[in-house]
């Protein structure tokens, strides 16, 4: 038995994967306004109870996302510059981009670029949450 415990990287790399998918989503939430202000409606029909607090439901999805999206963007920052331009690139950037552009871009083949993300994809996963991410075996 040794020390360190064998890293899955295969489902490390999906972790990591599942977590940048949501950065665009995280992003649309954040730029909403962080409460929707809305004129009570007064009429005299009878109404059910309401279960909960719709501003209040708002402002805590906000803040989450926007603690997710601060997140996401510090496990990307403590890459290396190519590492973050591809994950950027295939994962943050609002337009998506392929691999070919992507290389085209960073100034490396489209398999090279495949190479890259692998990599960058571990390195984010150790980075993010102090290495929330990674699975072991």
């Amino acid at each position: 038995m040794g020390l360190l415990r064998d890293v899955d990287f295969n489902q490390t790399r999906k972790n990591a994967v599942d977590t940048l998918k949501n950065y665009r989503r995280l992003q649309r939430i954040t730029g909403r306004s962080k409460i929707d202000i809305k004129s009570p409606i007064i009429t005299d029909m009878p109404k059910s109870p309401s279960q909960g607090n719709k501003a209040e439901d708002a402002l805590l999805q906000h803040i989450n996302a926007e603690g997710e999206l601060n997140a996401i963007i510090a496990g990307l920052m403590s890459l290396s510059l190519t590492s973050r331009a591809v994950l950027y690139y295939s994962f943050c950037d609002k337009e998506r981009w392929t691999n070919d552009l992507i290389g085209m871009e960073v100034g490396y083949s489209r398999r090279q670029v495949d190479r890259l993300k692998r990599e960058a994809l571990i390195e984010f996963a150790e980075a993010y949450k102090k290495g929330k991410l990674i699975e072991f075996r």
